[in-house]
């Protein structure tokens, strides 16, 4: 398939040349810097781990005397400049790719829907799809730009400026629900925290009940609270910010209703979890009036699960906090780890979808 430029071209008769661009100084501390604009004007062109890819790059830059630096807001002249000045350009596949290829700086970029060939007819472009050999592009908005791996990215803008290192992490499972940002906060203990007040928390009631902590809490932050059993109603008056409760729900359980309902007549979110598939009919049909979910964990086959027992390590974006400390994974502060080391046991193959696991070749 031609390109659009060439389609272009044939059908107006004339010759594909260079733009000619123009720019306006613009003042800059770092001599030499490679440039970046990680910008998506939709959510679907949105590549999520940047913050990845940097990691990786930095330390081998910084070696070579280079830094990052993100494409400033300025005016279009003023950023042509700084792109011009760069040692090259990487993102995403837009109009920075033509300027950088104007004045000979290399680029590295990523496209999620169209082939490489349909956009790459520059000179020192390397850009990055995911595999199209089984999929094909869709030629529409679409996430598929997440499939491409960081550490492919950062390889590719090492190759570009010529550095004779290689990359050695490598991905083994990026979790589904790796971005999302949560605190989780175990309530064995009370402290009070300008960073947490205001903001949305789970508290993790199932872990460890302490009513007085709990009502602590739920005074200072959001509080999306797990429980696996009822509690004195009359606590909830001390629960200004309880906005869910998340019940888990047993067999032994006796019946809640009463307890349910206290909490809706305080406008309070009911979750009702169960892991008994077998009766869940008839939990929903007892518990109409409310919402009643299947807690299940992820399953995966023989084959995933080696490779997930073989990742060494992994990067969490959530917060654990148990004991007034900090730790990156429920299953780290069970082990009293803070190290990014990843060990395969009953309670991270539940958070599992929360992680990036990783090793280093």
């Amino acid at each position: 398939m031609s390109h659009v430029a060439e389609v272009y071209a044939k059908d107006l008769g004339v010759k594909i040349g260079k733009p000619t661009i123009t720019e306006h100084y613009l003042p800059n501390s770092q001599e030499v810097y490679a440039c970046f604009d990680f910008k998506s004007p939709d959510k679907m062109g949105q590549y999520n781990y940047w913050d990845i890819v940097a990691s990786l790059v930095t330390p081998v830059l910084k070696k070579s005397g280079i830094s990052l630096l993100q494409i400033p807001e300025a005016s279009p002249k003023q950023k042509n400049f700084f792109i011009k000045k760069s040692v090259l350009y990487f993102g995403l596949a837009n109009h920075n790719v033509n300027i950088a290829d104007n004045y000979g700086v290399p680029s590295v970029s990523i496209l999620s829907n169209v082939y490489e060939s349909n956009f790459n007819l520059f000179d020192n472009a390397k850009v990055l799809t995911p595999d199209f050999s089984k999929i094909k592009p869709s030629f529409s908005s679409c996430g598929r730009v997440n499939e491409i791996k960081p550490e492919q990215i950062a390889q590719a803008i090492l190759d570009q400026l010529d550095i004779k290192e290689k990359i050695k992490f490598k991905t083994i499972k990026i979790g589904s629900n790796f971005n999302n940002k949560t605190v989780e906060v175990v309530p064995n203990f009370f402290g009070y925290s300008k960073q947490l007040e205001g903001k949305p928390v789970n508290i993790r009631g199932d872990l460890h009940f302490d009513l007085a902590n709990i009502a602590s809490w739920c005074k200072m932050c959001l509080v999306n609270l797990y429980v696996d059993s009822v509690f004195d109603v009359g606590f909830l008056d001390h629960m200004p910010n309880l906005k869910q409760v998340v019940f888990k729900h047993s067999k032994k359980d006796e019946d809640c209703e009463k307890f349910f309902k206290a909490l809706k007549n305080r406008k309070i979110n009911i979750v009702i979890q169960t892991k008994d598939k077998e009766n869940i009919s008839n939990l929903r049909l007892k518990y109409f009036d409310f919402n009643v979910i299947e807690e299940t964990e992820p399953e995966y086959d023989l084959d995933a699960i080696v490779e997930i027992t073989s990742a060494k390590r992994f990067i969490s974006k959530k917060s654990f906090i148990s004991n007034g400390e900090t730790f990156t994974s429920e299953s780290s502060a069970k082990r009293l780890d803070k190290s990014s080391s990843f060990v395969y046991d009953e309670v991270s193959k539940s958070e599992l979808e929360s992680l990036y696991l990783y090793d280093e070749e």
